[in-house]
């Protein structure tokens, strides 16, 4: 009968120091982001994505329709050759750009500033 107190405790602690970690992990990338230069780069705008952010399962999403909660995310392709950068934007910085748009990528640390058409 003590075992399962001691369980459900053993539980709440590993939830308790998992959520730490990640709250401290967002802190020190937003902390790294702040103090970061703005960086230019020229690039193509690779591939865009709006995803639903709602808190919804998919049973519910099925039966009632999604709020217009979207995350707008966009991959740049460095122009001088290597790794895709991908950003979070704005509704209208995501509207503003079209795939295979060139221009000067604006960012700070993994923090999208803006994106200058050619």
């Amino acid at each position: 009968m003590s075992k399962m107190p001691l369980f459900f405790i053993a539980i709440v602690a590993v939830i308790v120091v998992a959520a730490s970690f990640r709250f401290v992990q967002q802190r020190r990338q937003n902390a790294e982001n702040d103090a970061a230069p703005v960086m230019e780069r020229s690039v193509l705008v690779a591939t865009k994505r709006e995803t639903p952010t709602t808190e919804r399962r998919s049973r519910q999403r099925q039966v009632t329709p999604v709020e217009d909660t979207l995350r707008y995310e966009v991959w740049f392709r460095p122009q001088s050759g290597g790794i895709e950068l991908k950003m979070r934007v704005t509704a209208e910085q995501y509207h503003a750009m079209s795939v295979g748009d060139a221009g000067t990528l604006q960012y700070k640390g993994t923090r999208f500033v803006g994106f200058i058409p050619d």
